[in-house]
């Protein structure tokens, strides 16, 4: 893994993540209103387009999944079926490695 490159500025952001159930699974809330899909360019580079809203609910997404109460190798797919990606989406499996 690449050295990280030092940030000379930062901001600190107070985030509210979806609790794991060992039943349920892990809980996911999505903003109100957002735009978020997935797509793979022919070249293979995935790109992800959202707006602010649709963005920042990925990461609370992402955030969710690397707490300490997940359990390894847990994952989840958002797709628009399920209304979480904007129609005609590629949907995505997102996974914890060990």
């Amino acid at each position: 893994m690449a050295e990280p490159i030092p940030c000379e500025q930062t901001r600190e952001v107070t985030v509210e993540v979806g609790v794991y159930d060992p039943v349920r699974g892990l809980a996911r809330t999505w903003p109100q209103d957002y735009s978020l899909s997935f797509d793979v360019t022919p070249h293979g580079d995935v790109v992800i387009r959202g707006d602010k809203a649709g963005l920042r609910g990925l990461a609370t997404q992402l955030l969710a999944l690397a707490e300490s109460d997940v359990p390894p190798r847990f994952h989840f797919r958002i797709d628009d079926f399920m209304l979480e990606l904007d129609r005609g989406s590629m949907p995505v499996r997102i996974e914890q490695r060990d």
